[in-house]
């Protein structure tokens, strides 16, 4: 099929790009960091015909500006907020990738009565208080990373978008597009998706890129695990180097109802590396929920 076209809504924190395609209860997917709308091209052929599927473009990622005020794990999931209410969804089901998952369980924590069924897919918590600690620190080092180089990265922004299409020329040149990938994926997807995921990398707003990735450690997801008691399902790799089976495990125990899933010889993006099962699990969940 066609990729879905692209469409926008304006929200008091700025523009957002999202696709949209399918039939029946709304549901929105959301990326992950250095993602986009299109690294759920695969839902578009396998949800659509029970669903309207809507994939936005988040802040700062693919076609979507970067966001007014703060790009941060709290930030982005007030944008999906505004989003829902924009177009007016009384209530309708949730997934995220990775940064993605963070952002939907916010989401899904502040409107728990809206939320009709949850998927988290490559997401995961700390599975020792060390481990916790460690993410905190570090997280608290981006941040003061992120605000000492703010300027620069604002500065950055002019010539980010005009050097753009050479930059994704070089990135998505062999053999660098597997070069990149191989630290947070089990084995190569199809050449066309590793393209797209690479030019997606290269589109993200640098500062964009930074806030979120400095908010990974936030607080306000261990907050948010016994306020998201809809049904949830759990989805991960099993050779997932950033979120591994033990912190997908912790996740879905810390969450009320909530059933997990691991793929087997797939890393950390599940959509690409092993798309026919990734989808055969959301497909079943989502349908369950009818």
């Amino acid at each position: 099929m066609d990729i879905p076209s692209l469409h926008h809504i304006d929200l008091p924190s700025g523009r957002i790009v999202y696709r949209t395609y399918g039939s029946g209860p709304p549901l929105l997917l959301l990326h992950g960091w250095g993602g986009s709308s299109r690294h759920w091209l695969g839902a578009f052929a396998v949800l659509a015909n029970n669903h309207t599927l809507y994939a936005p473009d988040m802040p700062g990622f693919g076609e979507s500006p970067p966001k007014v005020g703060s790009g941060g794990l709290r930030g982005l999931a007030t944008t999906v907020l505004e989003f829902i209410d924009a177009l007016g969804f009384e209530s309708l089901k949730l997934a995220g990738h990775s940064l993605g998952g963070a952002i939907a369980l916010l989401v899904a924590a502040h409107r728990p009565q809206r939320i009709r069924q949850l998927a988290l897919v490559s997401f995961g918590l700390p599975r020792t208080p060390h481990e916790s600690v460690y993410h905190s620190g570090l997280s608290m080092q981006l941040s003061l990373t992120v605000a000492l180089w703010a300027p620069w990265l604002l500065a950055w922004r002019p010539w980010q978008t005009i050097s753009r299409p050479w930059r994704e020329m070089a990135w998505t040149t062999p053999p660098l597009p597997s070069l990149l990938a191989k630290p947070m994926i089990h084995q190569l997807p199809d050449p066309d998706l590793l393209s797209i995921g690479i030019a997606d990398l290269v589109a993200m707003d640098a500062l964009a890129s930074m806030e979120g990735a400095a908010s990974q450690g936030d607080p306000a997801v261990g907050r948010a695990l016994p306020r998201a008691t809809m049904p949830t399902l759990v989805l991960s790799g099993r050779q997932d180097p950033i979120f591994p089976p033990a912190s997908a495990t912790a996740l879905a125990a810390a969450l009320p109802g909530a059933a997990l899933a691991l793929i087997d010889a797939c890393g950390h993006v599940p959509m690409a590396e092993q798309p026919g099962v990734c989808y055969q699990h959301l497909r079943a969940f989502f349908s369950a929920g009818e």
